[in-house]
Protein backbone atom coordinates (compact mmCIF):
# COMPACT_ATOMS: atom_id res chain seq x y z
CA UNK A 1 0.00 0.00 0.00
CA UNK A 2 1.29 3.45 -0.86
CA UNK A 3 2.36 5.50 2.16
CA UNK A 4 0.69 8.58 0.71
CA UNK A 5 -2.23 9.34 2.94
CA UNK A 6 -5.67 10.69 2.07
CA UNK A 7 -6.87 14.27 2.39
CA UNK A 8 -8.86 15.39 5.40
CA UNK A 9 -12.65 15.57 5.20
CA UNK A 10 -14.02 18.78 3.75
CA UNK A 11 -11.00 19.40 1.48
CA UNK A 12 -12.28 17.59 -1.62
CA UNK A 13 -11.60 18.88 -5.11
CA UNK A 14 -14.43 19.00 -7.64
CA UNK A 15 -13.75 18.91 -11.38
CA UNK A 16 -14.94 22.05 -13.13
CA UNK A 17 -15.12 22.67 -16.89
CA UNK A 18 -14.32 26.36 -17.23
CA UNK A 19 -12.01 26.80 -20.21
CA UNK A 20 -12.64 23.65 -22.27
CA UNK A 21 -15.66 21.39 -22.32
CA UNK A 22 -13.46 18.34 -21.71
CA UNK A 23 -11.38 20.03 -19.03
CA UNK A 24 -10.94 18.14 -15.78
CA UNK A 25 -9.33 20.93 -13.81
CA UNK A 26 -10.30 20.79 -10.14
CA UNK A 27 -10.58 24.22 -8.55
CA UNK A 28 -9.67 24.00 -4.83
CA UNK A 29 -12.56 25.40 -2.80
CA UNK A 30 -12.30 28.69 -0.96
CA UNK A 31 -11.80 28.44 2.79
CA UNK A 32 -14.52 30.26 4.71
CA UNK A 33 -12.93 30.09 8.17
CA UNK A 34 -9.44 29.61 9.58
CA UNK A 35 -10.11 25.96 10.38
CA UNK A 36 -10.91 25.30 6.69
CA UNK A 37 -7.33 26.11 5.69
CA UNK A 38 -6.02 22.98 7.38
CA UNK A 39 -3.39 25.09 9.15
CA UNK A 40 -3.00 25.65 12.90
CA UNK A 41 -4.57 28.94 13.97
CA UNK A 42 -1.32 29.86 15.73
CA UNK A 43 0.57 29.44 12.44
CA UNK A 44 -1.83 31.80 10.66
CA UNK A 45 -1.42 34.36 13.43
CA UNK A 46 2.36 34.19 13.23
CA UNK A 47 2.29 34.41 9.42
CA UNK A 48 0.17 37.57 9.31
CA UNK A 49 2.20 39.10 12.11
CA UNK A 50 5.43 38.52 10.16
CA UNK A 51 3.88 40.07 7.06
CA UNK A 52 2.91 43.14 9.08
CA UNK A 53 6.38 43.25 10.65
CA UNK A 54 8.11 43.37 7.26
CA UNK A 55 5.65 45.85 5.73
CA UNK A 56 5.03 48.15 8.70
CA UNK A 57 1.36 48.77 8.02
CA UNK A 58 -1.07 47.41 5.44
CA UNK A 59 -4.69 47.66 4.42
CA UNK A 60 -6.73 44.66 5.46
CA UNK A 61 -7.47 43.68 1.87
CA UNK A 62 -3.77 43.90 0.92
CA UNK A 63 -2.72 41.83 3.91
CA UNK A 64 -5.21 39.11 2.97
CA UNK A 65 -4.08 39.21 -0.66
CA UNK A 66 -0.41 38.92 0.34
CA UNK A 67 -1.17 35.79 2.35
CA UNK A 68 -3.50 34.50 -0.44
CA UNK A 69 -6.30 34.15 2.12
CA UNK A 70 -9.94 35.23 1.80
CA UNK A 71 -10.92 38.10 4.03
CA UNK A 72 -13.15 35.83 6.10
CA UNK A 73 -9.99 34.04 7.25
CA UNK A 74 -7.61 37.00 7.43
CA UNK A 75 -10.20 39.07 9.30
CA UNK A 76 -10.67 36.33 11.87
CA UNK A 77 -6.91 36.20 12.49
CA UNK A 78 -6.49 39.98 12.60
CA UNK A 79 -9.32 40.28 15.11
CA UNK A 80 -7.50 37.84 17.38
CA UNK A 81 -4.19 39.68 16.94
CA UNK A 82 -5.90 42.98 17.78
CA UNK A 83 -7.49 41.51 20.91
CA UNK A 84 -4.05 40.25 21.96
CA UNK A 85 -2.59 43.73 21.48
CA UNK A 86 -0.28 42.67 18.66
CA UNK A 87 -1.73 45.07 16.10
CA UNK A 88 -4.15 47.97 15.82
CA UNK A 89 -5.86 50.09 13.20
CA UNK A 90 -5.53 53.71 12.12
CA UNK A 91 -8.89 53.95 10.39
CA UNK A 92 -10.18 53.51 6.86
CA UNK A 93 -7.76 54.45 4.08
CA UNK A 94 -9.28 54.80 0.64
CA UNK A 95 -12.68 53.88 -0.80
CA UNK A 96 -14.22 50.47 -0.33
CA UNK A 97 -15.31 48.27 -3.20
CA UNK A 98 -18.96 47.30 -3.42
CA UNK A 99 -18.30 43.77 -2.19
CA UNK A 100 -15.89 44.75 0.61
CA UNK A 101 -16.62 44.95 4.30
CA UNK A 102 -15.64 47.90 6.47
CA UNK A 103 -12.69 46.10 8.09
CA UNK A 104 -11.06 45.31 4.74
CA UNK A 105 -10.36 48.99 4.19
CA UNK A 106 -8.79 49.55 7.62
CA UNK A 107 -5.09 50.26 7.92
CA UNK A 108 -3.49 47.69 10.23
CA UNK A 109 -0.36 48.61 12.14
CA UNK A 110 1.84 46.27 14.18
CA UNK A 111 2.25 47.22 17.85
CA UNK A 112 5.35 47.12 20.04
CA UNK A 113 4.14 43.85 21.59
CA UNK A 114 3.50 42.53 18.09
CA UNK A 115 7.05 43.40 17.03
CA UNK A 116 8.44 41.54 20.00
CA UNK A 117 6.33 38.49 19.19
CA UNK A 118 7.27 38.73 15.50
CA UNK A 119 10.99 38.70 16.35
CA UNK A 120 10.46 35.53 18.35
CA UNK A 121 8.78 33.68 15.49
CA UNK A 122 11.26 35.06 12.94
CA UNK A 123 14.00 33.26 14.85
CA UNK A 124 12.19 30.04 13.91
CA UNK A 125 11.25 30.92 10.31
CA UNK A 126 11.31 34.08 8.23
CA UNK A 127 8.77 32.77 5.76
CA UNK A 128 6.21 35.54 5.21
CA UNK A 129 4.65 34.64 1.87
CA UNK A 130 1.39 33.04 0.80
CA UNK A 131 -0.14 30.66 3.34
CA UNK A 132 0.99 27.10 2.63
CA UNK A 133 -1.07 24.01 1.84
CA UNK A 134 -1.07 20.99 4.19
CA UNK A 135 0.76 18.02 2.71
CA UNK A 136 -2.26 15.70 2.76
CA UNK A 137 -4.33 18.20 0.77
CA UNK A 138 -1.50 18.57 -1.77
CA UNK A 139 -1.35 14.78 -2.19
CA UNK A 140 -5.10 14.61 -2.82
CA UNK A 141 -4.95 17.35 -5.48
CA UNK A 142 -1.96 15.76 -7.24
CA UNK A 143 -3.82 12.44 -7.32
CA UNK A 144 -6.92 14.10 -8.73
CA UNK A 145 -4.94 15.91 -11.41
CA UNK A 146 -3.11 12.71 -12.27
CA UNK A 147 -6.36 10.88 -13.06
CA UNK A 148 -6.84 12.83 -16.26
CA UNK A 149 -3.64 12.09 -18.17
CA UNK A 150 -4.71 11.93 -21.83
CA UNK A 151 -3.27 9.37 -24.21
CA UNK A 152 -0.94 10.76 -26.88
CA UNK A 153 -1.94 9.97 -30.46
CA UNK A 154 0.15 10.14 -33.61
CA UNK A 155 -1.66 13.23 -35.00
CA UNK A 156 -1.18 15.05 -31.69
CA UNK A 157 2.52 14.28 -31.58
CA UNK A 158 3.03 15.28 -35.20
CA UNK A 159 1.29 18.58 -34.51
CA UNK A 160 3.36 19.24 -31.39
CA UNK A 161 6.60 18.56 -33.25
CA UNK A 162 5.67 20.11 -36.58
CA UNK A 163 8.30 22.82 -36.08
CA UNK A 164 11.02 20.14 -36.10
CA UNK A 165 12.24 18.05 -39.03
CA UNK A 166 12.42 14.49 -37.70
CA UNK A 167 12.24 11.02 -39.25
CA UNK A 168 8.97 9.15 -38.60
CA UNK A 169 10.79 6.50 -36.54
CA UNK A 170 11.56 9.07 -33.85
CA UNK A 171 7.89 9.99 -33.45
CA UNK A 172 6.74 6.37 -33.50
CA UNK A 173 9.09 5.44 -30.67
CA UNK A 174 8.45 8.59 -28.68
CA UNK A 175 4.63 8.54 -28.78
CA UNK A 176 4.03 5.28 -26.87
CA UNK A 177 6.44 6.39 -24.13
CA UNK A 178 4.55 9.65 -23.70
CA UNK A 179 1.22 7.82 -23.46
CA UNK A 180 2.64 5.38 -20.91
CA UNK A 181 4.12 8.23 -18.80
CA UNK A 182 7.25 6.13 -18.47
CA UNK A 183 10.87 7.26 -18.42
CA UNK A 184 12.22 8.05 -21.90
CA UNK A 185 15.85 7.92 -22.98
CA UNK A 186 16.63 10.37 -25.82
CA UNK A 187 20.07 9.69 -27.23
CA UNK A 188 22.06 10.45 -30.34
CA UNK A 189 24.59 12.94 -31.71
CA UNK A 190 24.51 16.50 -30.34
CA UNK A 191 22.66 19.36 -32.00
CA UNK A 192 19.71 17.42 -33.42
CA UNK A 193 16.85 18.71 -31.29
CA UNK A 194 16.66 16.41 -28.28
CA UNK A 195 16.03 19.32 -25.89
CA UNK A 196 13.50 20.85 -28.31
CA UNK A 197 11.66 17.52 -28.49
CA UNK A 198 11.45 17.38 -24.70
CA UNK A 199 10.13 20.95 -24.48
CA UNK A 200 7.38 20.22 -27.01
CA UNK A 201 6.31 17.07 -25.16
CA UNK A 202 5.12 19.12 -22.17
CA UNK A 203 2.21 20.47 -24.22
CA UNK A 204 0.91 16.91 -24.65
CA UNK A 205 0.63 16.12 -20.95
CA UNK A 206 -2.85 17.57 -20.47
CA UNK A 207 -4.68 20.57 -19.06
CA UNK A 208 -3.00 23.12 -16.77
CA UNK A 209 -2.59 22.09 -13.16
CA UNK A 210 -2.77 23.78 -9.78
CA UNK A 211 0.54 24.29 -7.99
CA UNK A 212 0.66 25.51 -4.37
CA UNK A 213 2.85 28.42 -3.38
CA UNK A 214 4.16 26.39 -0.45
CA UNK A 215 3.55 23.27 1.63
CA UNK A 216 3.06 22.91 5.38
CA UNK A 217 4.65 19.74 6.74
CA UNK A 218 5.09 19.02 10.45
CA UNK A 219 5.32 22.71 11.31
CA UNK A 220 7.81 23.46 8.51
CA UNK A 221 7.24 25.42 5.29
CA UNK A 222 8.47 24.11 1.93
CA UNK A 223 8.35 26.70 -0.86
CA UNK A 224 7.17 24.95 -4.03
CA UNK A 225 5.97 27.48 -6.62
CA UNK A 226 8.93 28.62 -8.72
CA UNK A 227 8.43 31.26 -11.47
CA UNK A 228 11.39 29.76 -13.32
CA UNK A 229 9.49 26.50 -13.88
CA UNK A 230 5.82 27.40 -13.29
CA UNK A 231 4.02 29.65 -15.80
CA UNK A 232 0.61 30.86 -14.56
CA UNK A 233 -2.21 30.75 -17.11
CA UNK A 234 -3.87 33.98 -18.18
CA UNK A 235 -7.46 32.78 -17.89
CA UNK A 236 -10.23 34.45 -15.95
CA UNK A 237 -10.73 31.89 -13.19
CA UNK A 238 -13.72 31.17 -10.95
CA UNK A 239 -13.45 31.59 -7.20
CA UNK A 240 -10.91 29.20 -5.71
CA UNK A 241 -8.30 28.89 -2.97
CA UNK A 242 -5.68 31.49 -3.92
CA UNK A 243 -2.95 29.54 -2.19
CA UNK A 244 -2.91 27.55 -5.43
CA UNK A 245 -1.73 28.90 -8.80
CA UNK A 246 -3.13 27.48 -12.05
CA UNK A 247 -0.06 26.84 -14.21
CA UNK A 248 0.88 25.31 -17.52
CA UNK A 249 2.44 21.91 -17.11
CA UNK A 250 5.91 22.57 -15.70
CA UNK A 251 9.09 21.81 -17.60
CA UNK A 252 11.99 21.45 -15.17
CA UNK A 253 15.43 21.11 -16.71
CA UNK A 254 18.68 20.04 -15.11
CA UNK A 255 21.92 19.79 -17.07
CA UNK A 256 25.51 19.04 -16.37
CA UNK A 257 25.46 21.38 -13.37
CA UNK A 258 23.24 18.97 -11.42
CA UNK A 259 25.07 17.77 -8.32
CA UNK A 260 22.40 15.69 -6.58
CA UNK A 261 21.78 18.20 -3.80
CA UNK A 262 19.02 19.71 -5.95
CA UNK A 263 17.11 16.43 -5.59
CA UNK A 264 16.89 16.86 -1.81
CA UNK A 265 15.07 19.45 0.25
CA UNK A 266 17.15 22.61 0.42
CA UNK A 267 17.15 24.40 3.77
CA UNK A 268 17.93 28.12 3.81
CA UNK A 269 19.79 28.58 7.09
CA UNK A 270 19.27 32.33 6.99
CA UNK A 271 15.56 32.39 6.07
CA UNK A 272 14.86 29.16 7.97
CA UNK A 273 12.48 27.45 5.59
CA UNK A 274 12.81 24.78 2.91
CA UNK A 275 12.96 24.92 -0.88
CA UNK A 276 11.34 22.05 -2.80
CA UNK A 277 13.65 19.78 -4.82
CA UNK A 278 13.50 19.81 -8.61
CA UNK A 279 11.49 16.60 -8.93
CA UNK A 280 8.79 17.95 -6.62
CA UNK A 281 8.54 21.14 -8.68
CA UNK A 282 8.15 18.98 -11.80
CA UNK A 283 5.08 17.11 -10.49
CA UNK A 284 2.37 16.96 -13.13
CA UNK A 285 4.80 18.00 -15.85
CA UNK A 286 8.13 17.05 -17.31
CA UNK A 287 11.52 16.57 -15.68
CA UNK A 288 14.34 16.72 -18.22
CA UNK A 289 17.83 15.59 -17.30
CA UNK A 290 19.88 17.07 -20.13
CA UNK A 291 23.43 15.97 -20.88
CA UNK A 292 22.82 12.83 -18.84
CA UNK A 293 26.14 11.34 -17.84
CA UNK A 294 27.92 14.68 -17.44
CA UNK A 295 26.53 15.47 -13.98
CA UNK A 296 28.75 15.49 -10.92
CA UNK A 297 26.62 12.65 -9.55
CA UNK A 298 27.35 9.20 -11.05
CA UNK A 299 24.91 8.12 -13.82
CA UNK A 300 23.98 4.92 -11.99
CA UNK A 301 23.29 6.82 -8.77
CA UNK A 302 21.26 9.50 -10.54
CA UNK A 303 19.23 6.95 -12.48
CA UNK A 304 18.52 4.94 -9.36
CA UNK A 305 17.54 8.11 -7.46
CA UNK A 306 14.86 8.94 -10.02
CA UNK A 307 13.68 5.61 -11.43
CA UNK A 308 12.80 4.11 -8.06
CA UNK A 309 10.37 6.97 -7.16
CA UNK A 310 8.98 6.93 -10.70
CA UNK A 311 8.18 3.23 -10.48
CA UNK A 312 6.70 3.58 -6.98
CA UNK A 313 4.79 6.81 -7.66
CA UNK A 314 6.16 8.56 -4.59
CA UNK A 315 9.41 9.93 -3.24
CA UNK A 316 10.72 10.47 0.29
CA UNK A 317 11.91 13.81 1.64
CA UNK A 318 13.90 14.21 4.82
CA UNK A 319 12.75 17.16 6.94
CA UNK A 320 15.73 17.40 9.24
CA UNK A 321 14.38 20.14 11.53
CA UNK A 322 11.25 18.11 12.20
CA UNK A 323 13.27 14.92 12.59
CA UNK A 324 11.09 13.01 10.16
CA UNK A 325 10.78 11.75 6.59
CA UNK A 326 7.61 12.20 4.55
CA UNK A 327 6.30 10.64 1.35
CA UNK A 328 5.41 13.01 -1.50
CA UNK A 329 3.95 12.27 -4.94
CA UNK A 330 6.26 11.61 -7.88
CA UNK A 331 4.01 12.09 -10.89
CA UNK A 332 5.99 13.51 -13.78
CA UNK A 333 7.34 12.42 -17.12
CA UNK A 334 11.06 11.78 -16.81
CA UNK A 335 13.20 12.31 -19.90
CA UNK A 336 16.93 11.57 -19.96
CA UNK A 337 18.80 13.18 -22.85
CA UNK A 338 22.39 12.43 -23.79
CA UNK A 339 24.80 12.52 -26.71
CA UNK A 340 26.91 9.79 -25.10
CA UNK A 341 26.48 6.11 -25.83
CA UNK A 342 23.94 4.75 -23.31
CA UNK A 343 25.96 1.58 -22.69
CA UNK A 344 28.93 3.71 -21.69
CA UNK A 345 26.86 5.29 -18.91
CA UNK A 346 25.10 2.36 -17.22
CA UNK A 347 24.93 -1.37 -17.74
CA UNK A 348 22.19 -3.19 -19.60
CA UNK A 349 20.30 -4.07 -16.42
CA UNK A 350 19.91 -0.38 -15.58
CA UNK A 351 18.99 0.50 -19.15
CA UNK A 352 16.12 -1.99 -19.03
CA UNK A 353 14.52 0.12 -16.31
CA UNK A 354 14.22 2.97 -18.81
CA UNK A 355 11.71 1.19 -21.00
CA UNK A 356 11.47 3.67 -23.88
CA UNK A 357 14.65 4.52 -25.78
CA UNK A 358 14.51 6.94 -28.71
CA UNK A 359 17.49 7.61 -30.93
CA UNK A 360 17.51 11.07 -32.53
CA UNK A 361 19.88 10.68 -35.51
CA UNK A 362 21.70 13.23 -37.62
CA UNK A 363 19.50 14.62 -40.41
CA UNK A 364 19.75 13.30 -43.92
CA UNK A 365 20.82 15.73 -46.62
CA UNK A 366 17.19 16.15 -47.66
CA UNK A 367 16.15 16.89 -44.06
CA UNK A 368 19.11 19.27 -43.67
CA UNK A 369 17.92 21.26 -46.70
CA UNK A 370 14.37 21.38 -45.34
CA UNK A 371 15.65 22.73 -42.02
CA UNK A 372 17.61 25.35 -43.96
CA UNK A 373 14.46 26.39 -45.85
CA UNK A 374 12.51 26.80 -42.62
CA UNK A 375 15.26 28.78 -40.91
CA UNK A 376 15.60 31.11 -43.90
CA UNK A 377 11.85 31.70 -43.92
CA UNK A 378 11.91 32.48 -40.19
CA UNK A 379 14.88 34.87 -40.48
CA UNK A 380 13.59 36.57 -43.63
CA UNK A 381 16.53 35.41 -45.74
CA UNK A 382 15.74 34.28 -49.33
CA UNK A 383 16.53 30.59 -49.76
CA UNK A 384 19.02 29.74 -52.52
CA UNK A 385 19.39 26.09 -53.49
CA UNK A 386 22.70 26.66 -55.29
CA UNK A 387 24.23 28.30 -52.22
CA UNK A 388 23.17 25.36 -50.03
CA UNK A 389 24.64 22.97 -52.66
CA UNK A 390 27.94 24.85 -52.31
CA UNK A 391 27.72 24.71 -48.52
CA UNK A 392 27.11 20.95 -48.38
CA UNK A 393 29.66 20.03 -51.04
CA UNK A 394 32.54 22.29 -49.97
CA UNK A 395 32.12 22.73 -46.24
CA UNK A 396 30.65 19.37 -45.29
CA UNK A 397 31.36 16.63 -47.86
CA UNK A 398 34.91 17.71 -48.77
CA UNK A 399 35.72 18.87 -45.24
CA UNK A 400 34.51 15.60 -43.73
CA UNK A 401 32.00 17.31 -41.45
CA UNK A 402 28.78 15.73 -40.24
CA UNK A 403 25.37 17.33 -40.75
CA UNK A 404 23.56 18.33 -37.54
CA UNK A 405 20.08 19.78 -37.17
CA UNK A 406 21.25 22.91 -35.33
CA UNK A 407 23.71 24.01 -38.01
CA UNK A 408 21.27 25.73 -40.42
CA UNK A 409 20.00 27.96 -37.60
CA UNK A 410 23.48 28.77 -36.37
CA UNK A 411 24.94 29.44 -39.82
CA UNK A 412 22.05 31.64 -40.96
CA UNK A 413 22.34 33.66 -37.75
CA UNK A 414 26.09 34.05 -38.37
CA UNK A 415 25.33 35.13 -41.94
CA UNK A 416 22.74 37.72 -40.87
CA UNK A 417 25.11 39.30 -38.35
CA UNK A 418 27.96 39.31 -40.88
CA UNK A 419 25.74 41.01 -43.46
CA UNK A 420 24.83 43.70 -40.94
CA UNK A 421 28.51 44.26 -40.16
CA UNK A 422 29.55 44.50 -43.81
CA UNK A 423 26.53 46.67 -44.69
CA UNK A 424 25.11 44.30 -47.31
CA UNK A 425 21.79 42.52 -47.77
CA UNK A 426 21.44 39.25 -45.87
CA UNK A 427 21.34 36.65 -48.64
CA UNK A 428 22.61 33.11 -49.10
CA UNK A 429 25.65 34.08 -51.12
CA UNK A 430 28.74 31.90 -51.23
CA UNK A 431 30.82 34.78 -49.83
CA UNK A 432 28.63 35.28 -46.76
CA UNK A 433 28.24 31.52 -46.23
CA UNK A 434 32.01 31.03 -46.44
CA UNK A 435 32.47 33.76 -43.84
CA UNK A 436 29.82 32.23 -41.56
CA UNK A 437 31.38 28.76 -41.86
CA UNK A 438 34.88 30.06 -41.08
CA UNK A 439 33.59 31.76 -37.94
CA UNK A 440 31.42 28.81 -36.88
CA UNK A 441 33.87 25.96 -37.56
CA UNK A 442 36.96 27.76 -36.33
CA UNK A 443 39.99 25.50 -36.14
CA UNK A 444 40.84 25.90 -32.51
CA UNK A 445 43.71 23.42 -32.82
CA UNK A 446 45.54 25.47 -35.47
CA UNK A 447 48.79 26.67 -33.80
CA UNK A 448 48.93 29.68 -36.09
Amino acid sequence: MSPLHESRPGMSVAPVAERHLDSQIGYPPVAHAAQDTGLPFSFLCDLLLKILYFNGSMLGRDLAAHACLPWSVAGEVLKFLSNEGHCGTTGVRGPLAANEGFAEGLQYLISAAGRERAREVLDLSQYAGPAPIPLDVYIAVVRHQGQYAPAVTRPQLREALRHLVLPPAVLNRLGPGLSARQAIFLYGPPGNGKSSIADACADLLGDPIFVPHALYVHGEVIRLFDPVHHRPVEWALPAHDRRWVLCHRPVVKAGGELTGRELDLGFDSRMRFYEAPLQLKANGGLFLIDDFGRQQIAPRELLNRLIVPLEAGYDFLNIARAGTTVAVPFSELLILSTNLQPKELVDEAFLRRVRYKVKVPNPSEEQFREIFRRVCATRGVPYDEAAVDHLIEVHFAKAGRTLHGCQPRDLVDQLVHAATYFGVEARLTTELLDHAVDAYFADLDDPT
